[in-house]
């Protein structure tokens, strides 16, 4: 489904061959689609492996959307740390 190296995460291109043809349904439907993530929209391309196919993807994200675009700290992050710090200095 996906494979790692010290670089990046890219997934196989079954599953964003998968993606873009669920996206391009919806699209044609004109059906809602919510998606998260932690990655800029610039690096997408990156994680799916393919710079053309990202485009066609973005092209049906985007088209008739609103962007919401959260910028700050990692509530989760801080989360992780506090949890981490209790573990390493029990009371």
């Amino acid at each position: 489904m996906y494979s790692l190296n010290s670089e990046h995460f890219c997934l196989d291109s079954g599953v964003h061959l998968t993606l873009q043809s669920i996206l391009h349904k919806r699209y044609k439907l004109r059906r809602s689609s919510l998606i998260t993530s932690n990655r800029i929209i610039e690096d997408w391309h990156k994680f799916l492996g393919d710079a053309a196919l990202t485009t066609a993807i973005l092209d049906r994200l985007l088209h008739r959307s609103v962007l919401l675009e959260f910028r700050g700290k990692s509530y989760r992050l801080k989360e992780a740390a506090s949890r981490l710090a209790k573990a390493t200095h029990p009371e």
